[in-house]
This record gives structure tokens, C-alpha cells and sequence, in this order.
């Protein structure tokens, strides 16, 4: 996933750079560092493989379904 996919991903999905990390942290991964996100939003480090993939399986999940399992992390 390129850093202009990863961004216009977050954008449709309504999650910010923040909530990304908060429900990385929350699915059992150590939440990363605001700036690794950043850097992964600007094109300056890679984004995980991993990161990517969960970034598209949310989008193929159903609302009300990716509504539940981003819930917590829009909260904060």
C-alpha cells in the first residue's frame, strides 16, 4: 500500500492517523508511535504489510460490523 492509498484509505474509512494507532493497540498490536503513522501517511517509511491489509479487509466488511471494531478507537 503506497502512503497516497494508506491516506485516502483512513479518509473513507473516517479514521484519523490517531485512531489507526488506538485500534492497532486495541486488536493486540503495540499501538505505534504517532509519528510512525505519520511517516507511513507521508511516504517516509513503508506501511506494514499487515497494516495494509487490515486497512482493506475494513473496507469489505459491512458497516454496521466496521462501525463495532473501530468504535472504541473514534472514542478516545
Amino acid at each position: 500500500m503506497t502512503d497516497d492509498e494508506f491516506t485516502e484509505t483512513l479518509r473513507r474509512l473516517g479514521l484519523s492517523q490517531a485512531a489507526l494507532a488506538r485500534l492497532l493497540d486495541d486488536l493486540g498490536e503495540q499501538q505505534p508511535a504517532p509519528t510512525t503513522v505519520w511517516r507511513w501517511a507521508d511516504g517516509r517509511s513503508r506501511v506494514p504489510i499487515g497494516v495494509g491489509a487490515l486497512l482493506r479487509l475494513l473496507e469489505q466488511l459491512p458497516t454496521d460490523l466496521r462501525s463495532q471494531v473501530t468504535r472504541k478507537a473514534l472514542r478516545a
